[in-house]
Order: structure tokens, then C-alpha cells, then sequence
């Protein structure tokens, strides 16, 4: 008796260790800024409950800025960080552990100015002369420097780039015509215009599909829960059928998370401006290091070579299981086809 209720109390303890070391493998913790809906897919997933029917347990964390969240990722505190791409190039740079393994959005730049003025930027080398307002963390300015120098402008000399604190304070400089152009993101652009101010451009009209953020996690993270992040991305590409097939329930979901207004949830999942995306880009990433490193935006004497720190392979099996799941929609259908030319 004493031996049968030995190997019972063994066999129920083993159970327990396994059960627990998988609730522990499936568990993820995701960081976000207060209320945003960048990561929109990210929130339309937890707001859904996706994540807890593909088997996850997952935890948005706020984070009051991205470097916070970046680090918090490598000291192993945050497992996923879905926003931002600068701090994570920045940290790989100095030989951070980090993998880039899946996409958030794609361009999501606009150059803002006075309506008098927004035919004025048809090419770069209308910014000859010009003051432009800039804030740090934002691929939009860095890539439109990136073409600048292409079109022949020497930025030491011919644009005077000013750096303002936050995309509202750009705004207002435009409009009090400090500079005469600022870029903005996260759909500042319909802020700007319900200030006065014009479009003159899209970030992807000079640089399609431009890489912006991008889901970053630890080496360890990688390694250790690589299948809780593959159906991590399952159900962000499900909220992404739900954000195509029944866009009322997408704005509502999403408006009752932010507290933002129907036309803003919308500019930002509809206008094209911000393009919701999963798919890392791994050649976008590689380009945009490229853009950062002769920009001078990475530390003195980065690594060279990041291939190491993109990962398409979590993206690639998740898309495969939606394709088994919905082997006819045609988003999945548009993102297999155009996996190969953004992951060579």
C-alpha cells in the first residue's frame, strides 16, 4: 500500500513539474506604451482572446519608452518588445543577443507642412534649403535622409535637420513655422491635418513597404520558447483576418482598449499610412541598418554583419498554419507571395 501510494505521489508530482514547465514554456510577456495601438494586431489578439485559445498566457507590461523596453527584453525582464526598430539596431550594433523575428508595421512616415507648401516636396531635392523637424526614434526621417543623399543634397550643408521632442511639439513648429517641414508617425499625420496642416508626402511613396516596427526578443527567448512565439504570431495573423473580414468589430475592440475616436482607430488600421504587417522583411531590416550606419545613427564601429539576429522562420511557420487554416484568403495568399522577395 505504502509503495502504491509512493509511485502515486511520484507519478502526480512528475505531472505537476511537466504541466508546469509547459504553462511556463507558453507564457509571454509583450511590452507596451500606455494605451497605444501601434502594435494593433498585438492588442486586437489579447482584446480577443486569441492568444488563449492558440495555448498562450500572455501579459502586456507598460513600458514608458522603447530603450526601456529594449533592455528590459535583453535583461531577460520582457519577452517580446513589438515596437521600435532603432533601439534594437542600436543595441545589435554593440553585439546585443537580440532577435528581430517578426513585424508590427511597415512605413508609417509622413512629412507635414503648411498647406501652401505641400506641393513643394515632389522629389528630395526639394528639401535643398529647408529647415525639417525630426524626432530621434523615427525610420521616416532616416530613410528620406538616406534619399536626400542619393538625389545629391549634402546634408551638412544643404538641409538643416533640428531635433524636437515628440511628434505634437513637431507639429506645432510647423505651424508656427520654425521648420518647414516635420515628419511624423503613428497617426500624427491626421492630427497634423486636423491642425491646419497638409500631407506632403508618405514615407512609402519614396520608400515602399520601408521597414518600421518590428517584434524583437532575447536569444534566450528565442531558444527556449520558440513554438510560444510561433503561435504568438498565429494569432496576430488571425486579428489581422479579423481586422479584413469585420473591420466594425476591429475599431471597437481597439477603441474601447486606447480610449481613441473611431476616425483615429481607423486612420491607423485603414489609411494605408501605417501598413499592418507580421512579415519581418529580413532584407528592409538589413537595408535600413545599412541606412542607419552611414547616417551615423549606429555606435562607433558596429558588427557588420546582423544576419544572425533576423528570424523569418516564425513568421514563415505560423503563415504556413493560417494557409492550412484558410487555404483561399487572399491576404494570406498576398503574404506568401510576397515572402520570398522580402526574406531572401
Amino acid at each position: 500500500m505504502r509503495k502504491l501510494l509512493f509511485l502515486t505521489f511520484i507519478l502526480a508530482f512528475a505531472a505537476f513539474i511537466q504541466a508546469d514547465g509547459a504553462l511556463a514554456a507558453d507564457k509571454l510577456t509583450v511590452g507596451n506604451t500606455g494605451s497605444s495601438i501601434k502594435p494593433a494586431m498585438v492588442v486586437l489578439a489579447h482584446q480577443m482572446g486569441y492568444y488563449k485559445e492558440e495555448g498562450l498566457d500572455v501579459e502586456i507590461k507598460q513600458i514608458s519608452n522603447l530603450n526601456e523596453g529594449i533592455t528590459a527584453v535583453q535583461m531577460g525582464k520582457l519577452d517580446i518588445l513589438p515596437l521600435g526598430i532603432i533601439p534594437s539596431l542600436t543595441f545589435i550594433a554593440k553585439c546585443a543577443d537580440l532577435v528581430i523575428y517578426g513585424g508590427t508595421i511597415a512605413e508609417g512616415g509622413q512629412g507635414v507642412t503648411l498647406p501652401q507648401n505641400k506641393d513643394k516636396y515632389k522629389d528630395m531635392k526639394s528639401f535643398k534649403g529647408k529647415k525639417v523637424g525630426v524626432h530621434r526614434p523615427e525610420t521616416g526621417h532616416m530613410i528620406a535622409r538616406a534619399k536626400m543623399r542619393e538625389a545629391g543634397l549634402d546634408l551638412d550643408k544643404d538641409v538643416e535637420m533640428i531635433r524636437i521632442d515628440g511628434f505634437q511639439s513637431i507639429i506645432e513648429a510647423v505651424s508656427k513655422g520654425i521648420v518647414d517641414i516635420g515628419f511624423v508617425n503613428s497617426g500624427f499625420g491626421l492630427i497634423a491635418e486636423k491642425k491646419g496642416l497638409a500631407i506632403a508626402f508618405n514615407i512609402g511613396d519614396i520608400a515602399p513597404n520601408a521597414v518600421c516596427c518590428r517584434q524583437t526578443t532575447s536569444r534566450a527567448v528565442y531558444d527556449s520558447k520558440r513554438g510560444a512565439l510561433v503561435k504568438f504570431q498565429i494569432a496576430n495573423l488571425r486579428a489581422y483576418k479579423l481586422m479584413t473580414d469585420d473591420p466594425k468589430t476591429a475599431v471597437r475592440k481597439l477603441m474601447e482598449y486606447s480610449g481613441q475616436p473611431e476616425d483615429y482607430v481607423k486612420y491607423c488600421l485603414y489609411s494605408n499610412v501605417m501598413v499592418i504587417t507580421m512579415d519581418p522583411a529580413a532584407n528592409r531590416i538589413k537595408e535600413f541598418y545599412e541606412i542607419m550606419d552611414k547616417n551615423g545613427d549606429l555606435p562607433k564601429n558596429p558588427q557588420k554583419d546582423i544576419a544572425k539576429n533576423i528570424d523569418s522562420s516564425i513568421y514563415r511557420a505560423a503563415l504556413d498554419e493560417m494557409l492550412k487554416r484558410y487555404p483561399k484568403d487572399p491576404s494570406f495568399k498576398k503574404m506568401n507571395a510576397e515572402y520570398a522577395a522580402n526574406n531572401l
